[in-house]
């Protein structure tokens, strides 16, 4: 791999962190009742705890903007690298690191979200039939359990499951770069769904009212 591929790399990855680092909920937050998402609810900036602080049109706005950070990351991505071989990589490593940056922005020293939105958000633009088999998973799980978290949980594995599934049959072309992101960003998830597992685990998880 050539010096200057590197180094496209690099920026594609360092641009979508700092992407993924702008913080949303804390600026909705601010702007909108000057409230800080940290210090409140769940002390998580993502939709979630922005939907049950400050109400249903800013968790929606949130979650819009969320989502919008990992498209763009992706489509910065495409236009900075467009070879065939490295555009995969170009976009695995931006997708990636929007959801780092989302769950540790530098802007905030590292207190940010939980990753979901902006996941989606890239998803969307690198494998598109997985985006959709984890968003019916999000539904479906959303539906059975009235948890927000559960349904975030089970978005992972419908990613992973659908793009195993869609690449077997040839509706996706495989990629060891875009199995990577899913499962990095997967995990990502997880990890910062710790809290909630635990809560999940002692029946005192919140859910949606019906």
């Amino acid at each position: 791999m050539s010096p200057i591929a590197l180094l496209a790399f690099a920026l594609v990855a360092a641009i979508g962190y700092l992407i993924g680092s702008v913080s949303s909920g804390y600026l909705v937050g601010k702007i909108y009742r000057n409230v800080d998402l940290r210090e409140v609810g769940s002390g998580s900036t993502g939709a979630t705890n922005t939907f049950r602080t400050l109400g249903r049109g800013a968790g929606i706005l949130v979650a819009t903007l969320d989502i919008l950070k990992g498209v763009l990351a992706v489509i910065f991505a495409q236009l900075l690298v467009d070879s065939p071989g490295g555009r995969s990589i170009a976009e695995a490593l931006a997708a990636m690191f929007a959801v780092i940056g989302h769950c540790w922005p530098i802007t905030l020293r590292g207190r940010g979200g939980r990753g979901v939105a902006t996941g989606f958000g890239a998803l969307l633009f690198v494998a598109t039939p997985a985006w959709a088999s984890a968003v019916a998973a999000f539904a479906i799980a959303l539906a059975l359990t009235r948890m927000v978290s559960v349904g975030s949980l089970a978005s992972v594995i419908g990613a992973l499951a659908g793009y195993l599934l869609f690449s077997a049959i040839g509706w996706l072309h495989f990629n060891w770069a875009t199995l990577a992101f899913i499962v990095i960003a997967g995990t990502v998830v997880y990890v910062r769904h710790v809290p909630n597992i635990q809560r999940i685990i002692r029946g005192v998880e919140p859910r949606l009212r019906a």
